[in-house]
């Protein structure tokens, strides 16, 4: 992604989506958190042309939905775009867990965010007892240090933002390609900086 522009005001944006994974065939369960992250000032440009891949009445993308025909165009219009992807990938997952999962995801996620100079974020929103869990998540990582008192977090809905659903269609493949399965079609996204944690 051109980060050329500089200057005192310049800040990138990024979008959290999840994905999780059932183990299967003596491989481990996945929980990921991708963000996709952009200029701001260019996102009018995404948002275009990820809605152009829209189907005739459908209101957003949503990867689990489409074909693989459908995966190998999106994956390869957002690999065209100016955008940087970051995938947390942890694992084991325990189902009875999972929001102890996406805390240790989100934090190494948050700080990777933070460390490339991203100022928003904004996560799919979930039930607001959920995303006021996912706050004072942040809250603490800011007092721990972990993160800088700059980043920002907030939410935002699929229906109403189409940059969420490209973190959806990077976290899809990304989970996909560690099974074995579609590694061509996350191949088409380009580079993902992926960091692997360990939830056990």
């Amino acid at each position: 992604m051109d980060q050329g522009r500089g200057g005192e005001g310049f800040a990138l944006h990024a979008w959290v989506d999840e994905s999780m994974r059932a183990a299967r065939d003596g491989r481990e369960g996945l929980y990921l958190l991708a963000a996709v992250v952009a200029d701001p000032e260019a996102c009018e440009a995404v948002r275009e042309t990820l809605q152009m891949l829209l189907l005739r009445g459908a209101r957003r993308l949503h990867w689990r939905d489409e074909s693989g025909e459908r995966r190998r165009k999106i994956a390869a219009a957002l690999g065209a775009l100016d955008v940087a992807h970051v995938v947390v990938v942890g694992a084991p997952i325990d189902h009875r867990r999972q929001e102890r999962a996406r805390a240790i995801c989100m934090e190494r996620l948050l700080y990777e965010l933070d460390q490339l100079g991203v100022r928003e974020v904004y996560l799919e929103s979930r039930h607001s007892s959920l995303n006021k869990r996912d706050i004072r998540l942040v809250d603490a990582l800011r007092l721990r240090g972990s993160i800088s008192r700059a980043i920002v977090v907030g939410f935002a809905l699929p229906n109403d933002e189409p940059m969420l659903w490209a973190p959806d269609a990077v976290a899809g493949a990304v989970s996909s390609a560690r099974f074995g399965q579609d590694v061509e079609t996350a191949e088409e996204l380009g580079a993902i900086d992926i960091i692997d944690v360990r939830l056990a």
